[in-house]
């Protein structure tokens, strides 16, 4: 039975990371599948422990495997899970937007690994909220992305040379050629591109330079708070507030 599960917990691995099977699955199988899995792997884990303990002679060594096995992963697909649900769960509460993946960050929001490091930061809030524009500036991006990112609306910032990303949109309330205002609503919080699990339901916000995709800055060293209208634009260094309202 072992290269039946491989090959299904491939099968799901990558239904997991494609926008287009997860948008079109049930909202609640993936968060399922993941759980039944966790399971199955403790389980696998505690069995090959006890096997190890009763071997003897020479048998100690073969059974070491699977010791190993097992162990990397329930800490991929356990542990690293179960550590993200925690701090979603019993996070800080100092009225701040809780960001579920950091920059450059090698765990998907879920806890799961990425294939490759997280090109901006999660910040979580209510399906339906507002997303705001983290800074005044022109919108040159409005549009169904079709990728991981979904809906999506980018802003330039001059004369900083600085553009925003906001990714998962439901909606969006600007076109291409506006100019926005700090704080000023340009859509609505969703699940679009790759789908967030119930729970981990974010705002991607990327900070690139330029107008190069790849020229990345962690946007949380720029971040001035929350918006409350007194945070004023600077001249000198662009500085953004939390996507999301607080």
């Amino acid at each position: 039975m072992r290269w039946p599960t491989l090959v299904a917990a491939g099968l799901i691995y990558a239904a997991a990371i494609s926008p287009w099977a997860s948008q079109r699955l049930p909202r609640f199988s993936l968060p399922m599948l993941a759980a039944t899995g966790a399971v199955l792997i403790v389980g696998a884990l505690v069995r090959s422990l006890v096997r190890l303990v009763r071997a003897r002679g020479s048998h100690r060594r073969l059974d070491l495997v699977p010791v190993l096995v097992n162990t990397i992963a329930a800490l991929v697909l356990v542990v690293s899970p179960a550590s993200r649900l925690v701090g979603m769960t019993i996070g800080g509460s100092s009225g701040a937007p809780r960001t579920i993946a950091g920059f450059g960050d090698w765990r998907g929001g879920e806890g799961y690994p990425r294939l490759s490091p997280h090109r901006g930061i999660d910040i979580a809030a209510r399906v339906g909220s507002d997303v705001v524009a983290a800074a005044g500036g022109r919108v040159v991006v409005a549009r169904d992305n079709g990728d991981a990112c979904g809906l999506i609306v980018v802003i330039v910032h001059d004369p900083h040379g600085y553009r925003t990303v906001y990714c998962h949109l439901a909606s969006f309330t600007v076109a291409p050629g506006q100019h926005v205002a700090r704080g000023q609503r340009i859509g609505a919080v969703g699940t679009t591109g790759q789908r967030a699990w119930p729970g981990y339901e974010h705002v991607h916000l990327e900070l690139q330079r330029s107008d190069n995709p790849n020229d990345l800055e962690d946007p949380a060293a720029r971040l001035a708070g929350c918006f409350d209208g007194s945070t004023p634009d600077s001249a000198d260094r662009l500085l953004l507030t939390y996507p999301v309202r607080c």
